[in-house]
C-alpha cells in the first residue's frame, strides 16, 4: 500500500480556529467573573456558549506555559494580549521592513525576551506575521496615495485620438505629453457615443481633465469633442503613431 502524500502541504494558516485569541481572552475573563459568583464550571460553560471541555483545556494550557503566572495572567487578558500584539506587529515593522535584522534576529529577539513562552518565534510563524504586515503596509500606501490624487486638482491634459484598422476598427486615445495610451479598444463602430463610452471608464481612475483634442478631420471625433469633451479642437492633426 503506498503512502499518499497531498500536493500542496498545509501550513500553520490552514488550520481553522473556532476563536480568536482576542474572543478567547475576552471569553476567559466572562469565566472568571462567573467562577467568582460560585458558578461550577459546567454552568459557566454553558452560559458562555462554549463546550465543557474547553475551559478546563484553556486552563491546562495556561499551566504549561511555564511563565510568571502574573504575566500569563495578563496576557490572557484583553487589555495585556492587545499591547503583546501590538509589539509583535511592530517588531517585523522595525526590525525587518525599516531596518535589516531579518525574521531569523526578530526570534531570537522574542526568545531572548521570554515571549516564547506565548508566541510562536518559528522562522515559519513570524513569515505569517511579516507578509501580514507588508500586506497591511502596502493597503496604506495605496489609500494615502488615493487621498492624496483626490485632494489634487484635476490635471489638464491634451487627448490625441486616431483610428486604426489592423485587425479590426481601433479607438485609440493617447495623452502626447507622456505617450501615455489611455484607451486603446476595438469596436463596431466610430461615431461619437462609442468614443465617449470607451472614454468614461478610461479616464475614471485618473485624476485629469481633457480640456483640448488632436485628430483628423473624421466629422465623429469632431462631434465626440464638440458635444461629449466640451474641449477645444487643435487645428491640424496629430498621430497617436507620431
Amino acid at each position: 500500500m503506498a503512502t499518499i502524500i497531498p500536493d500542496q502541504p498545509r501550513g500553520h494558516e490552514d488550520r481553522h480556529q473556532r476563536w480568536a485569541r482576542l474572543e478567547r481572552a475576552d471569553l476567559w475573563a466572562r469565566y472568571g467573573e462567573l467562577h467568582a459568583q460560585g458558578l461550577s464550571p459546567r454552568q459557566a460553560a454553558k452560559g458562555l456558549d462554549v463546550p465543557r471541555s474547553t475551559l478546563p483545556a484553556w486552563r491546562a494550557y495556561q499551566d504549561r506555559l511555564e511563565a510568571c503566572p502574573a504575566v500569563v495572567a495578563l496576557c490572557q487578558r484583553v487589555p495585556g494580549l492587545a499591547c503583546l500584539h501590538r509589539f509583535v506587529m511592530a517588531l517585523p515593522v522595525v526590525c525587518v521592513e525599516m531596518g535589516a535584522c531579518g525574521i531569523r534576529l526578530g526570534c531570537l529577539l522574542l526568545k531572548l525576551t521570554g515571549l516564547h513562552r506565548l508566541v510562536g518565534t518559528s522562522s515559519g510563524t513570524q513569515q505569517q506575521v511579516n507578509r501580514h504586515v507588508e500586506e497591511a503596509m502596502v493597503a496604506s500606501r495605496q489609500e494615502e496615495s488615493t487621498r492624496l490624487a483626490h485632494e489634487m486638482p484635476p490635471k489638464e491634459r491634451t487627448m490625441t485620438r486616431d483610428e486604426t484598422c489592423m485587425g479590426g476598427l481601433c479607438l485609440v486615445g493617447m495623452d502626447p505629453e507622456s505617450n501615455y495610451i489611455v484607451l486603446e479598444h476595438t469596436v463596431p463602430a466610430r461615431d461619437q457615443d462609442t468614443w465617449e463610452e470607451l472614454r468614461a471608464p478610461a479616464l475614471a481612475g485618473l485624476n485629469c481633465k481633457v480640456i483640448q483634442a488632436t485628430s483628423d478631420e473624421a466629422p465623429g471625433l469632431l462631434a465626440y469633442v464638440a458635444h461629449h469633451l466640451g474641449a477645444h479642437q487643435l487645428a491640424g492633426p496629430l498621430s497617436c503613431a507620431a
